[in-house]
This record gives C-alpha cells, sequence and structure tokens, in this order.
C-alpha cells in the first residue's frame, strides 16, 4: 500500500454515468479553488461537500459540519448507485473536468494518505490517449471505468493534449477493512505497473520525448550552449520547448518544469543528506 498508484477492482459504467451527467447544464461547473495550478480550464461538481454545499469542491481538511450528499446528486441516480458501492465513509465526492487542451500544474495535495486515514481514488468518465496524468513523475494510464488510488501526497500533474474535456470522478474515501481489502498486493501492484497499457503509455508520452531531446542536447555542445546562456526561468522553458519542437520532439512546458523541479528535489535531498 505504499506505492504511489494502483488499480481497484471495481469497475463502472461510463456511458451510463455520462447519459446521467447529460441532465447538468454546463453552467453548473464550478471553477477549481486551486487557481494557481491550472490556466482556467479546471472545473468541478460537488455531490457530496461539507453540510452538503452544492458549491464547496473544497475539501475540508478539518471541517465543522459533516458530509453530506448534495442536492446535485439526488438529480443524478446513477451517481447515488455508483457511490452505494463504495462501503466506506465518504467525505468529499467531486466531478472534476479539465478542458481539451488545459493543464494543472505540479503540486502536492497535503492530508491524504494511509497514515492520515483519508486515501482519494479517481474513475475516469471520459479520458483518452491524449489525456496524461503524471505522478511522481510516471505516467499512469487510467482507463474509463476503472477505479484507482493515487497517493496524491506526492508531486502529479495533468495535461490534456486531447480534443474532448477529461471528466473523473473523485471520491475521498476514509481507510476501513473494505477499503483496505480491496487494495491489490505489492505483487500485483508491480504487475500492473508493467502492463502493456503503462508500458505503451510511458513510451509515448511528451515526458519521454522530452527525456530524449534532454539526452540529445546533454551530448551536443552547440545545442546546450544558447540554452546555457538563458537564465530567465520562462524563457528558458520556452526555449527549450521550441529548441524541441525544430528536432522534431513533442514535450510541453510543464514536462520542463516538472523535470526542473525533480533535480532540484534531488539536489535538496543530497544536500540535506550529507
Amino acid at each position: 500500500m505504499q506505492a504511489g498508484f494502483c488499480r481497484l477492482p471495481l469497475t463502472f459504467d461510463a456511458p451510463r454515468l455520462l447519459a446521467d451527467l447529460a441532465r447538468i447544464s454546463r453552467d453548473d461547473w464550478h471553477a477549481h479553488f486551486n487557481a494557481d495550478y491550472h490556466d482556467g480550464g479546471w472545473t468541478g461538481l460537488a455531490l457530496r461537500a461539507v453540510a452538503g454545499s452544492a458549491v464547496a469542491l473544497y475539501p475540508e481538511p478539518r471541517p465543522e459540519a459533516a458530509y453530506a450528499d448534495t442536492p446535485l446528486l439526488a438529480a443524478l441516480p446513477e451517481f447515488g448507485q455508483a457511490l452505494a458501492r463504495f462501503h466506506c465513509p465518504l467525505h468529499a465526492v467531486r466531478l472534476l473536468r479539465l478542458a481539451a487542451g488545459s493543464r494543472i500544474r505540479e503540486h502536492r495535495d497535503y492530508g491524504l494518505g494511509f497514515d492520515q486515514g483519508l486515501v482519494r481514488l479517481h474513475v475516469p468518465l471520459v479520458t483518452g490517449p491524449d489525456v496524461e496524468f503524471y505522478l511522481d513523475g510516471e505516467r499512469v494510464a487510467m482507463g474509463a471505468g476503472e477505479c484507482w488510488y493515487l497517493d496524491l501526497s506526492r508531486p502529479h500533474r495533468v495535461q490534456n493534449n486531447g480534443t474532448i474535456d477529461r471528466i473523473h470522478l473523485v471520491l475521498d474515501c476514509e481507510v476501513d477493512d473494505w477499503l483496505v481489502s480491496h487494495f491489490p498486493s505489492e505483487a500485483e501492484g508491480a504487475a500492473q505497473r508493467l502492463s502493456p497499457a503503462m508500458v505503451a503509455a510511458a513510451a509515448q508520452s511528451s515526458q519521454r520525448q522530452f527525456e530524449a531531446f534532454r539526452d540529445l542536447v546533454l551530448r551536443d555542445a552547440a545545442l546546450l550552449a544558447p540554452l546555457r546562456r538563458e537564465e530567465e526561468p520562462t524563457r528558458f522553458s520556452e526555449l527549450v520547448v521550441e529548441t524541441g519542437r525544430q528536432l522534431g520532439f513533442r514535450f510541453t512546458r510543464d514536462d520542463v518544469a516538472s523535470a526542473l523541479q525533480a533535480a532540484r528535489r534531488a539536489w535538496l535531498e543530497r544536500t540535506l543528506v550529507s
């Protein structure tokens, strides 16, 4: 259970849930509260929230009132049936939409984890090969209707490079015996991470494109020199992306930023240990 992610043996009928969701107007979706981490394309609906507030997307870590179903959930019977399959206490339950072409920048969600007694599960409803979810530098390929545990206290980010909006059902669940019984063994979890779908997703990711570009640049002084001269972070990232594009590589500024942050964390860890 210490792995960063794993698939649980629960599946859901994504088309049926989406047909239910079609009852809801797009105007009912609210901007995500973490404005610093996205470019405006991240919105959500609250199905369970503190005191049943339909506009409360923020999962209160120390709520003054109990979590309860929102009026929106009553209008979505298929989602009510889906939630009833989780025989563990549910805190915040949300539908989160990431618009086509939008990004969620790398961040951590604190207060989650087995040691905290609260974990977050994701059920993708609309997704595709152009949606790239990275957890601790590793791409996680999640299919529609699957149920995934993600340790979001670790660095994670999402980029929707596709032409359709990504929609996930996101559930914050109290850890109890029922939930623990649905987690795979360590060997099963390792096999999931080596599945053909996961390996193919990593190989086709924009992060892998960036890594190939980086390896090329580090072997070519002529390519490296102009990048070394640029000290302003934003312009540096833009120059890296543009240089990569000219050489036939496809990656994003978020891939560059994530690599820089990972290098910074590694340097800090070495410094603190030494």
